[in-house]
């Protein structure tokens, strides 16, 4: 064994796509789960210290674009902004990927909906295959941590 050879440390990096009409969830997804994340596990670069820590890159796209490139990806996590507007359309995207790729992490953001609805709502969008809902950006550091360790825990066949 060479004592000087190096050990490659490059980590996976791991699409977190965010379809929205702002900017709003996609900025939150940047800093919380992306290259700006605020994590007490990360160095000051956003990468995870640990050996073979996931990179998430964020982008923004729309619905169609989605549908165009998911076939290709293998680890994947896909966020979803519903209105009042879009629900009907969000929904059946959220079935559609649920059932032909139950391996893609889907996430919901309800905006723009009173509560009562929104509670309906999120029972609705879980049961097509939503797996964390969420009201404010600032949620998305809770959960940021699942979404490291899900990736983290398992390498990309």
């Amino acid at each position: 064994m060479n004592p000087f050879a190096t050990v490659s440390t490059a980590s996976r990096v791991i699409p977190f796509w965010v379809c929205e009409s702002g900017r709003r969830w996609s900025d939150a997804a940047k800093r919380f789960v992306g290259p700006f994340q605020h994590d007490a596990d990360a160095d000051s670069s956003g990468q995870g210290m640990g050996s073979g820590q996931p990179t998430f890159h964020v982008q923004r796209l729309d619905a169609a674009k989605i549908r165009a490139l998911i076939s290709g990806q293998s680890d994947l996590v896909i966020f979803w902004e519903l209105s009042a507007e879009n629900t009907s359309a969000v929904a059946l995207h959220v079935a559609q990927i649920g059932a032909s790729r139950p391996d893609v992490m889907q996430w919901a953001a309800i905006d723009d909906v009173c509560r009562h609805q929104s509670d309906r709502l999120a029972l609705r969008i879980r049961e097509l295959g939503v797996s964390a809902v969420l009201h404010q950006p600032q949620e998305l550091a809770l959960l940021a941590r699942l979404v490291r360790r899900r990736f983290s825990a398992a390498p990309s066949i």
